[in-house]
């Protein structure tokens, strides 16, 4: 379950396919299936004009609309209306024809004529056209690299395609035999930039056959024929760390110390700092360190106070844990605590690097070896301006965060907690509230990218089942932004 709550003044939000834009169809007709034809699509977003007239218009006229579909299954398509229709496709059209059973012979025959001798491909109709055999199964299947497969099958009612030497099918019945098909781009003519779609029998476009899956169905055929691939209604969420995250993971956990290690400049004001290291193999260095060369923490400067706990000596075990730290400037308060918890086995990484003004960051990491033991990964870049951060990873499960806040008056509050795998990846602009809590056993995802100012953002992923999400926020402020809330469990 999800819910959303946003008031943006601009916000653009990565996770749903490219929906598809709402046309001009043109329906010839007569008066057979037309009405459920374009309330349907009407229901899909587009716009419907009807014509009964038998003489298909001229090229020019057949221009101002993006689909043709001619369900006058009963009309022949004689050479004026195939010429009309090779100009209209050549100049970027799609058009749809719809074609019957064997008591309309001349009309498949003219379709035939259409696809062969027009737009250069093959096309052989089966017996099952001349002897009127209609398919109407839910064993139909579609092309789901064309169409949407939760679209149903009871749409499908045309009579099949026996063979077809090019172009792409669309639909096919359980037993192989194609009833819908397209041809487009690379399968027409050198500079044709449309398409044409071939079906037999006009009763698929009747609301009794499923009247929401035939239009989803012909939307997502329009669709294709337009862009050549499908928005999917199913679309595939993805947030994840980069390669370059990854590594500069794999480095620091590559730093490895020998024994508790600490090497500190410090410089100027009223510095208070407390370190506690107690288990083997501590680290507190400076953010250019590497496996082979180790520099210096630093803190500059102002009213700074520093507090490092790094294991504990109450029965669990904490080694490894490796602190970097470089802090700079005005009234910064920094806390860090990296394991500590019952059954702790440590490892943790926590790379620091703060610039100034009225900072307190609060960093804890935390496991107790059940499931990871690898510990955590913590990487916080923060520039300046009165920003307020306290980042909780705590129970097992490999848990990453990346950060980088650059601007003024950022609040961040983050919790990553239990035993899943979770993985954060944090870009804040300027006043902005960000409070991020991921909880459970699943494995959950977020990216995040908030840019303007006076933007909030609440993001909630809890529970067993995995969570993935991929923000980009936007705002630059036309009277105010406002709130985004997530919450996925």
């Amino acid at each position: 379950m999800y819910i959303i709550t946003y008031w943006l003044f601009a916000i653009m939000v990565w996770m749903a396919a490219t929906p598809a834009k709402a046309l001009d169809i043109l329906i010839y007709h007569n008066n057979y299936a037309y009405t459920d034809t374009k309330s349907g699509l009407e229901g899909q977003g587009h716009t419907v004009t009807g014509s009964t007239s038998t003489t298909t218009d001229s090229a020019s006229t057949l221009a101002n609309y993006d689909v043709v579909i001619d369900q006058l299954y009963n009309n022949n398509c004689g050479s004026t209306c195939r010429g009309n229709y090779d100009t209209y496709v050549k100049n970027g059209g799609h058009l749809i024809i719809v074609g019957e059973n064997s008591s309309f012979p001349t009309r498949n025959s003219n379709i035939v004529s259409l696809i062969e001798n027009k737009f250069g491909g093959t096309l052989d109709l089966s017996s099952d056209v001349y002897g009127g055999t209609q398919y109407n199964t839910s064993n139909n299947t579609v092309n789901t690299s064309v169409s949407d497969a939760d679209d149903g099958g009871q749409y499908i009612y045309g009579s099949s395609i026996a063979s077809t030497s090019d172009g792409l099918w669309l639909a096919k019945t359980g037993g192989g035999a194609i009833i819908w098909m397209m041809w487009r781009s690379d399968d027409l003519p050198s500079g044709y930039t449309g398409s044409v779609t071939v079906t037999f029998d006009i009763n698929q476009f009747q609301s009794s056959y499923d009247s929401d899956a035939t239009f989803e169905y012909v939307d997502d055929v329009m669709y294709y024929g337009e862009n050549g691939t499908m928005a999917s209604s199913t679309p595939t969420y993805s947030s994840a760390p980069t390669a370059a995250q990854l590594q500069s993971r794999t480095d620091s956990r590559n730093i490895s110390p020998n024994g508790n290690q600490i090497y500190i400049t410090q410089s100027g004001n009223n510095l208070d700092l407390d370190i506690v290291q107690y288990d083997n193999d501590q680290l507190i260095a400076g953010t250019g360190s590497t496996s082979s060369s180790l520099t210096d923490a630093t803190i500059t400067g102002d009213d700074n106070t520093v507090s490092i706990t790094q294991g504990n000596n109450a029965g669990s075990f904490s080694d490894d844990n490796v602190t970097l730290l470089d802090i700079n400037g005005t009234n910064n308060s920094i806390t860090v605590r990296q394991g500590d918890n019952v059954d702790d086995v440590g490892g943790h990484r926590s790379s620091t690097n703060v610039v100034g003004n009225y900072n307190t960051l609060g960093i804890l990491q935390e496991n107790d070896g059940g499931v990871g033991s690898n510990g955590h990964y913590m990487e916080i870049d923060v520039a300046g301006n009165s920003n307020t951060m306290y980042m909780d990873q705590k129970d097992d499960g490999d848990k990453m965060l990346f950060l980088d806040v650059n601007g003024s008056s950022n609040d961040v509050d983050i919790i990553q907690q239990g035993t899943g795998e979770h993985f954060l990846d944090i870009t804040a602009g300027s006043n902005q509230t960000i409070d991020v809590n991921q909880d459970g056993s699943g494995s959950h995802a977020a990216t995040i990218d908030m840019s303007g100012y006076s933007s909030t953002l609440d993001l909630d992923q809890t529970g067993s089942t995995d969570q993935t999400y991929s923000l980009t926020q936007i705002c630059t402020n036309a009277n105010g932004c406002g709130t985004t809330t997530i919450n996925q469990n």
